[in-house]
């Protein structure tokens, strides 16, 4: 535990390792038998190849046609802003502790066990549900390409369960180099995407007429269905910028993790204005609301980008961007089974669930969470058998972005916790090796956003498109939210557990020495 020491004699005794302003003791940290084997490369790439995911592909244009192209541009600006203030906490907080656990770990030793807890199995909720939602998506990514469908429907499900698995068969070094390389073709996909666009806003295509800009916003419009089309946005914006929160399970199996957390979070602002921002504002200035194809088709057939290329006459790029859409879903697949697999193995490593699940082999690898995260995911995916794929897709990334909402309130929740126990323990924040900008005051602000969120998903459960409410649509939109209610208060039954007092916050594995001597 993080004090002052009672003197200066006893200072001289005991060696001292600088971690703030305070001298603390520092034994040898447990990696619960994971493997530090991962780069600053690696794991630079993997965060910005993160966030270039299957929603902001495939899911945009649901955002686009609910909402328009001015409610899209809010709800992902919004979206974005608490993404990033997610990083700065999840920076500040996982640089000082970069230990395995990640911030579970933070969540149950700053707060609560048992918020712990529910925090936990709400983000494997999350990653469990990432799985049929990705593999739907990569069927439907093959709807543009008819000769696909000569393979059944079943085959192509266990084709990329098996895909999703074997990139997760070897050891965590060589996943690193798999995620590397694709995250690099992501990157690209992106930069060509929005360099097209922006050419063609700006009326270098001929088949557009003319310069674009926002034409669109005004015929057919820029908001369509007020704050409940915005509410929809909000759902598509949690799914597509999801999985920020993977830096801290990453930081677990880095060889160098304070550096390598530092240097993938700085940058993380322009990641999020470029990828995202920048890329929603230009695709709503090239597609309107009311195209034939974003209204009827789904998938990649329902994508803005790959209509965008078609209203120019491009058809060449159409399959081009198709081909990366299907790299970046099967990417996708390897990196949701990891962190699936890591966060249900990290809540068994702090003791939070049985310890079956902690078990590892001399790689480093959870085969029991990895068989258990992939088998009940995978199962899911055959519910495309028998309906559509759009409809099962709109299922589980409304599933998912209530549970990354929640996910994010939690973090800013366990973030104002910790710099409550910094002051409480005397610890200077100036000294931290990483610092969150105007916290905590931000994390108050990123909080009430995501009331906000959460309240108009609420919303939309009971009164949704097209169909009158009802307990099935409830339930099939929101079920994350009463889910982490039920574990919060059933574990705090269970256990009688407390809220951790700000003193009583342990910090002495900050000072490991491998980290305070070389790593900072």
């Amino acid at each position: 535990m993080a004090s002052k020491m009672s003197s200066s004699s006893d200072s001289e005794k005991t060696p001292s390792l600088q971690v703030g302003v305070t001298t603390i003791f520092a034994s040898g940290v447990d990696d619960a038998g994971y493997h530090r084997r991962l780069s600053k490369r690696q794991i630079m790439m993997m965060t910005f190849g993160a966030g270039i995911v299957t929603g902001l592909w495939v899911g945009t244009g649901t955002a686009l046609k609910y909402a328009g192209p001015g409610g899209i541009a809010i709800a992902y600006t919004v979206v974005a802003f608490v993404v990033w203030l997610q990083y700065m906490s999840i920076g500040e907080m996982t640089a000082y502790r970069p230990v395995h656990g990640g911030f579970i770990r933070q969540e149950a030793e700053y707060v609560d066990k048992a918020f712990g807890f529910a925090c936990g199995i709400n983000f494997w909720f999350q990653w469990v549900m990432i799985i049929p939602a990705d593999i739907t998506a990569a069927i439907s990514v093959l709807q543009l390409w008819p000769e696909t469908n000569a393979v059944p429907l079943a085959a192509y499900i266990t084709i990329f369960l098996l895909v999703m698995v074997l990139g997760n068969v070897f050891p965590v070094r060589m996943y690193g180099h798999i995620e590397y390389w694709f995250s690099w073709i992501k990157i690209l996909a992106i930069f060509a995407m929005i360099f097209f666009l922006f050419i063609m806003v700006s009326g270098g295509i001929v088949a557009t007429g003319g310069p674009l800009v926002f034409t669109y916003w005004k015929n057919p419009g820029a908001i369509k269905n007020g704050i409940k089309g915005i509410a929809k946005a909000f759902v598509q914006a949690g799914f597509s910028l999801g999985g920020g929160e993977h830096i801290a399970v990453i930081a677990g199996e880095a060889k160098i993790p304070r550096k390598t957390i530092k240097a993938t979070i700085y940058p993380i602002f322009w990641r999020m204005f470029t990828f995202f921002v920048l890329n929603i504002w230009l695709v709503g200035m090239c597609v309107p609301y009311n195209d034939k194809n974003l209204v009827s088709a789904s998938g990649t057939l329902g994508s803005p980008f790959v209509i965008a290329a078609r209203r120019a006459q491009q058809g060449w790029l159409a399959h081009t961007l198709n081909a990366f859409v299907f790299i970046s879903v099967i990417s996708c697949g390897i990196t949701i089974v990891y962190i699936a697999s890591r966060s249900l193995t990290a809540m068994s490593d702090i003791k939070l669930i049985h310890p079956v699940f902690g078990k590892k082999d001399s790689a480093g690898r959870p085969w029991l969470s990895l068989l258990v995260s992939t088998a009940i995911g995978g199962g899911l995916c055959y519910l495309n058998c028998n309906d559509t794929a759009f409809e099962v897709y709109s299922w589980f990334s409304s599933l998912v972005a209530i549970a990354a909402f929640i996910q994010w309130g939690a973090l800013f929740i366990t973030h104002c916790f910790f710099r409550a126990a910094l002051r409480a323990q005397h610890i200077d924040y100036c000294s931290l090796p990483f610092k969150a900008p105007l916290a905590p005051y931000a994390q108050y602000l990123g909080i009430a956003i995501i009331a906000f969120i959460l309240a108009c998903e609420f919303y939309l459960s009971i009164f949704p498109f097209g169909e009158p409410g009802s307990a099935k649509t409830f339930f099939a939109n929101f079920l994350g939210a009463p889910l982490f209610v039920f574990d919060l208060i059933v574990y705090n039954l269970w256990f009688r557990t407390k809220l951790v007092k700000p003193a009583e916050v342990d910090f002495s594995e900050a000072a490991q020495p491998r980290w305070a001597a070389g790593d900072v």
